[in-house]
This record gives C-alpha cells, sequence and structure tokens, in this order.
C-alpha cells in the first residue's frame, strides 16, 4: 500500500523495492536481486550492498525522500564483468489519479536531444523511430523493449485533480562515471533507475559504485526540479559563471564558409555599432580537416590565426575557437598518423562519431593516454599561440559511443569526461569552456557553459515537423524553456544564437518569430551571441540585440512546464531593496492569432492590483488584480509583460533599454517624499550606446513639476492617463530625476 503525507505528497511503501545488478562471469550472463537495503551478499566472490538512507535517518520510516546507491566488490579470482545496475526498480507509489493525467520530465541525452514534459494522455509529441535518432538521442535504446518513458539522469512523474498536485522525482545526483537514465513504464506500473557500466573489466580486489541516486517527493513538480539540479551542483561541485558571456558567432550566417577578412569586418562593425560583445567566435570552417586543427584552410585564413586573432585583442574583445575534439575526418592526416587512436567496434571497424557535411568522423578513444596528451597539447597552444579564452567544444558525444577502449574498466562517462577534462587542465580554470552535442552529466563540474538545444535556425519550423531534435528556432527554444532550471545551478545556459538581421533570401524569421528569440534568450539570463553579418546588417534591427544586452545571469521559470508540452509561461521574478515586479514571456506556439489570458494566481503573485505594460508593444495595458488578456497574440508571437504591484504615490514603472526591464540596467532608485512634494532619482548604466525611454506611475492627484534627463531638462510624454514616459540616449551611464506635486495636499 501506499499513503500520502500532507499536501498531496505521496510517500514510498510500495513492496517489492529492489536493486538489481547485471554482470558477466566466463561469458555468462548473471543477475543479482536486492530487496534489502544496508544488508551485505555474496555470491561467487562478489560483496553486493545497497545503500539506503532516508531524510530522516531510517529507511523504514514513511518519508517522501531517499538516497541510494549500490557498491559491488570483487574478491573473487576470475574477472567480471559488469553491465548495468539498476540501483531502484520498483511500483510506483499512488500520485491519486490515472496515468492519463500523468506529466513525465523527459530529459534527453545530449545537448540537442529534446526536453519537455510528456503528457501520456494527450501528449503531442512522440520519439521518432530512426535509427540515426535511436543513435544520436537515445543510447540505451532496446529493439522491441516495453513501452517506457525513458530520461536522462532525472525525472519528475507529476499528476493533477481536485486535491492538487502529487509529484515523484527520481534522479542522479552524481553523473561524472556512468550515463544513467531513469525509466518509467507508460503503464505507469514501474519506475526503474539504471546505471549502465557498459561491460567493465572488474579484477579481483576491484570495486564499483553506481552514481547517488536521489528520490523525493512534494506537490511542486518545478520546485522538485530545481531542487535536483541544486542537489547535482553541489555533488558535482559545478562551475557557473559569475557573468554569462556576450559575443558574436560566425555560423549562422556564413555556414563555415567565411574568410579571416569577413571576420574582421564583424569585429569593425561591432565597434562601429558599439555593441558591448565580448567574445568573436570563429566557428567551424577554419581547419582544413576534423582533427588537423593547426592546418587551416589557406583559402580562408591566408595568413593563419594569429593576425586575426591579435585585431580582435587589438579591438578589446576575447578570441572564441569552436572545436569538435573528440572527432577525426576520415581525410585528416591525424587519422592517418594515428589510426590506434580510434574507438573500435567488435569487428576491430573504427567506430562513426558522425557524418560532417558528407565527411566520415570517426570516435577517438579518450581512455588512451597518447590521445589525452594530444588533446592537452593541442589546446595549450590554442591558448598560448592564438590567445584563446573562449572554448567552444562540440559534437562531444563521439566520445561516448560504444566501443572496445584502450582502458577496458572505463565506462562511456568516464572516457568523454576524461576528455574533456584534459582539455579543462590544458586552457586553465579561468578560460571559459562551453560544451555543445554533449552528454550532459559527465560535463558537470568541467564546463562553464552548456547548449541545451538543437541549433537555431533562419526558419521557425523543422523540415521534419516530428522530430524534436532536429535543426529549427521552435526545437530550439523549446529546450531554451524546458532547461531552463539548469542554468545557473549545473552551469550556465547556452540558448544558441540570437539572429535579429530582417527577411531575406537567407533569413525566414517573421518579426515575432525574431522578438520570440530574443525574448526568450533574454529571459533565460545565459550566454547572449549574435550570428548575423553586421557590416550589412540594418543597424535598426540591432536595438533588438542591444535590448537582451547585457546577459542578466538570472533565468525565468517556466511555470507551467508540465501542464504543457510547450510551455507559454515563462517568468521572471525579480526583487530589489527599492522594488519588486514579474516579468512575464507568453508564448504563442501556434500558427494562427489567438487570445491568451494570463491569471495572476498562476503567475505565483500575491494578491492585489498590478499595474501591466506590454514591452514589445510599448503599451501600458492598465491595473488588473486577476487576469490580464492579450487580445491579438500572433503567430509565434512572445508578449513580454510586466508586472509591477500598484502604489499610491508616484513610481518608477519600467524602462526599454532590457526586456528584463529594470533588472539589467538599473544601477540605484531613489525616492524621497516631503508632505505634497516627491523625487524620484533612477540611475541607469549600460555599456553601449542606446535609445530608450523611461515610464513613470503618476496616480491621483499627483503630476510631474520638472524633470532632468541625462544632465537636460525634460517635458513628460504622456502616454496613458496617470503614465508618462522620458527618452534619452544612454551611453553607458544616465540619470533620470522627477519631481512631483500633490495638488489634494
Amino acid at each position: 500500500m501506499s499513503a500520502k503525507a500532507g499536501g498531496g505528497t505521496p510517500v514510498w511503501t510500495e513492496p517489492g523495492r529492489a536493486a538489481v545488478i547485471r554482470y558477466r562471469i566466463g561469458g555468462e550472463a548473471r543477475v543479482m536481486e536486492l530487496e534489502e537495503p544496508n544488508h551485505t551478499r555474496h555470491l561467487e566472490g562478489l560483496r553486493f550492498i545497497w545503500r539506503w538512507q532516508s531524510e530522516d535517518g531510517d529507511f523504514d520510516v514513511e518519508t517522501p525522500g531517499f538516497r541510494m546507491w549500490v557498491r559491488v566488490t570483487h574478491r573473487g579470482d576470475t574477472p567480471v564483468y559488469l553491465d548495468e545496475i539498476d540501483v531502484l526498480t520498483a511500483r510506483l507509489p499512488d500520485l491519486g489519479q490515472g496515468t492519463r493525467r500523468w506529466s513525465i520530465y523527459q530529459n534527453g541525452w545530449q545537448s540537442w536531444s529534446p526536453a519537455f514534459a510528456r503528457h501520456l494522455g494527450n501528449g503531442l509529441h512522440a520519439t521518432p523511430g530512426t535509427a540515426s535518432y535511436q543513435r544520436l538521442h537515445q543510447p540505451h535504446w532496446e529493439p522491441g523493449g516495453d513501452a517506457v518513458i525513458s530520461s536522462e539522469w532525472v525525472t519528475v512523474v507529476s499528476t493533477w485533480g481536485t486535491q492538487g498536485r502529487a509529484s515523484l522525482l527520481a534522479g542522479f545526483v552524481s553523473t561524472g562515471d556512468q550515463l544513467a537514465e531513469i525509466r518509467v513504464k507508460e503503464d505507469g506500473s514501474r519506475l526503474t533507475a539504471r546505471c549502465y557500466f557498459d561491460g567493465i573489466r572488474l579484477d579481483p580486489g576491484e570495486s564499483a559504485s553506481s552514481e547517488l541516486l536521489v528520490v523525493q517527493a512534494r506537490p511542486d513538480p518545478l520546485a522538485l526540479l530545481e531542487w535536483w539540479a541544486d542537489e547535482a551542483a553541489r555533488e558535482m561541485k559545478t562551475r557557473v559563471p559569475e557573468d554569462p558571456p556576450t559575443g558574436w558567432c560566425s555560423w549562422y550566417f556564413f555556414y563555415g564558409e567565411n574568410s579571416s577578412q569577413d571576420v574582421l569586418d564583424n569585429v569593425r562593425a561591432m565597434e562601429e555599432h558599439e555593441l558591448p560583445l565580448d567574445v568573436v567566435l570563429i566557428d567551424d570552417g577554419y581547419q582544413s580537416a576534423i582533427g588537423d586543427w593547426f592546418s587551416l584552410d589557406e583559402g580562408k585564413f591566408p595568413k593563419g590565426i594569429e593576425p586575426v586573432a591579435g585585431e580582435i585583442r587589438q579591438a578589446g574583445r576575447r578570441v572564441g575557437l569552436w572545436t569538435a575534439p573528440f572527432g577525426v575526418a576520415a581525410d585528416s592526416q591525424l587519422f592517418a598518423d594515428h589510426p590506434d587512436w580510434i574507438l573500435r567496434d567488435e569487428s576491430d571497424e573504427p567506430v562513426v562519431g558522425w557524418e560532417h557535411w558528407g565527411t566520415t568522423c570517426y570516435a577517438l578513444d579518450c581512455t588512451h593516454p597518447q590521445v589525452l596528451d594530444w588533446l592537452g597539447r593541442i589546446f595549450k597552444r590554442m591558448k598560448e599561440e592564438w590567445d584563446v579564452s573562449f572554448f567552444k567544444i562540440d559534437f562531444l558525444f563521439a566520445a561516448a559511443r560504444p566501443g572496445e577502449r584502450h582502458d577496458p574498466s572505463a565506462t562511456r562517462a568516464q572516457a568523454l569526461r576524461r576528455g574533456v577534462e584534459a582539455i579543462r587542465k590544458a586552457i586553465g580554470r579561468k578560460a571559459f569552456l562551453l560544451g555543445c552535442g554533449a552528454p550532459l552529466g559527465p560535463c558537470l563540474g568541467v564546463v562553464d557553459g552548456m547548449r541545451i538545444g538543437p541549433d537555431v535556425d533562419p526558419n521557425w519550423h523543422p523540415v521534419w515537423r516530428h522530430d524534436l531534435s532536429s535543426v529549427s528556432t521552435q526545437n530550439a527554444l523549446r529546450n531554451v524553456i524546458t532547461r531552463a532550471p539548469f542554468h545557473g545551478r549545473l552551469w550556465a545556459n547556452d540558448p544558441d544564437c540570437v539572429l535579429v538581421r530582417p527577411r531575406s533570401d537567407d533569413m525566414d524569421l517573421k518579426l515575432n518569430e525574431m522578438r520570440t528569440v530574443v525574448a526568450l534568450v533574454a529571459l533565460s539570463g545565459g550566454l547572449t551571441l549574435d550570428s548575423d553579418n553586421l557590416p550589412a546588417i540594418d543597424p535598426g534591427r540591432l536595438k533588438y540585440l542591444r535590448q537582451i544586452l547585457p546577459p542578466t545571469g538570472v533565468s525565468a521559470r517556466p511555470l507551467d512546464l508540465f501542464d504543457n508540452e510547450m510551455p507559454r509561461l515563462f517568468v521572471l521574478p525579480v526583487e530589489r531593496d527599492w522594488g519588486q515586479w514579474w516579468v512575464a514571456g507568453v508564448v504563442n506556439w501556434d500558427d494562427r492569432t489567438t487570445e491568451t489570458g494570463v491569471s495572476l494566481d498562476k503567475m505565483g503573485l500575491p494578491s492585489g492590483r498590478y499595474h501591466v505594460f506590454h514591452y514589445w508593444r510599448r503599451r501600458y495595458l492598465g491595473i488588473v488584480d486577476d487576469v490580464v488578456t492579450i487580445q491579438r497574440h500572433e503567430p509565434h508571437e512572445t508578449a513580454v509583460l510586466l508586472f509591477k504591484p500598484v502604489t499610491a504615490r508616484p513610481d518608477l514603472l519600467t524602462t526599454t533599454f532590457h526586456v528584463c526591464q529594470g533588472l539589467a540596467e538599473i544601477a540605484s532608485y531613489e525616492f524621497e517624499i516631503i508632505d505634497a512634494q516627491a523625487k524620484v532619482k533612477v540611475a541607469l548604466e549600460k555599456e553601449g550606446r542606446q535609445f530608450g525611454r523611461v515610464f513613470f506611475v503618476v496616480p491621483g492627484d499627483w503630476r510631474v513639476t520638472e524633470a532632468e534627463v541625462a544632465g537636460r531638462r525634460q517635458a513628460p510624454v504622456a502616454e496613458a492617463p496617470h503614465l508618462v514616459s522620458f527618452g534619452l540616449t544612454l551611453e553607458d551611464r544616465a540619470e533620470v530625476e522627477v519631481r512631483f506635486e500633490n495638488n489634494a495636499l
């Protein structure tokens, strides 16, 4: 039987819980099942123990939280090959509703794999069954297996009903030694938390432990996911930069065809337009072949990287460089010189990592000492000779391909992590390391940033609509929202580049779609890189880029993550000493115009009355206390709404200098009131040069008597009843001081 703790929280008192170990001795498959936690079992020279701790120290109590792991010690004489450990397999507790009302968070294997909360009863999305999809996104796929929802490292099962929500999380908070997944049978009958040991050899005297699994139950599923990310961050000692980088990337306009002159032209355009972009990222295409990183394409970089890097540094910016370090092109010199460095299959054939624009790239064996030494040498050269301080390492899943490795005691996860650690050691702790195409778990604690979705694209919809991993802006942005809880905990999220150029032969995003890219990247708070050809772009379009710089470092929360497979409500709560407000990105994913209601209660706002401001339309929507309605919510439009509590005194409402409306650009705020006189003084700070407006609420009988904007007197512009604004060009710093008088006092 199962029961529920207070607040609809399920507790796990179901019978039939066990840990299962699958291994081989002398080629014969064996299975050991442990049904009693903290009891040691011995069999065939092996010592098994299933460790289990509850939140209050006693695994027998009815508690909603557990921590558990399995350890195997080899005390026999014959090598043992360890395949899998199910740290937990059990019937799910009673969540109070049938599975048709279940929503299950499904975290994909690597950067480009889809992540969302799948609805079992009426879900929109299914998993493609193609071999290519399985190879890239389902490393544990079993042909003919049970119908299961598989989620890498963590899942949350949530249901809702008349008694509210009940939610259960299972997740591994250590992630560096094994690939791991949580499997939930689609009929809701069973959950299995599995670690993959990939057939590693245990010799006599050796031990192996699973990753650490946590199980936690609470009503709020989003809070559970954030809690897991905090726990994993502590366990893995993750790296989170204080300020996420900004920059320009060569890829999404030139697609590898750029020359050194193209890069320098964009650096000069940044100077001309006074764009506060720090990193200049030279993406794929500079090298002659994958693996031959110092053999450059002479047609594109005739004088090499050094002079380009020198001009980037002279412009006061940092050099960024793309590599795919764990792949080797079949036509590369590296493959010709070192075929023994390549991962091999059981037939001793080289394992394919991926196909790169028509060229086969083989996977490096990152357990080979010479490979690790080579990785260290090339990345140290890039840092020292080219002064690279921002490294984007791509297609990292190649190191985790199945195969025969130089070190038979290393798992796929360990092989990948050794490769990433070799790069980190070579570049030092101060350089920024961005993972991409990466199995997420093994990179924790080593990378500073992580791509968390598929590539953005000049097209909104993917070519194959049912493949959530394929290149498209829609697919990229879904993951920006659904993996938002990882930002600032596991690393700095990389939502991929923004594209702000107008529609043309090479750009099909409409204005609303481009604004949605900009809005969701800004609200996600992570890396902010543009990938347009800046010398050719319409300068008017650059205002959208300026409005998301700098990144805030703080992510909005996907409040309806478990209600909608394409979440529509991305809310950033902001609290400062001088005020509190909320910025909501309300997304219309539909291909048609609709009417959208936004409930203050759903947003978690305290009861009360709120001013509402529509950022893109620069429109004050008035005062609401329950629901605000977006009358014409256009296709693929993200309405960015600010909610600020109503007060009886004059107050700053918002600014247009940043999508987050005060979080990034307001350096200080002062308010004074003496009898019928009041003064508001706002200091704005923002790198670069940008025009915008500052809005003030003037309630009741108050009126503006005078204002000084950036050192000059300025008359207010009446925007709506009881709302005025002032315009200014902000160059690094400016102050706005407004004086008010109450005629009734």
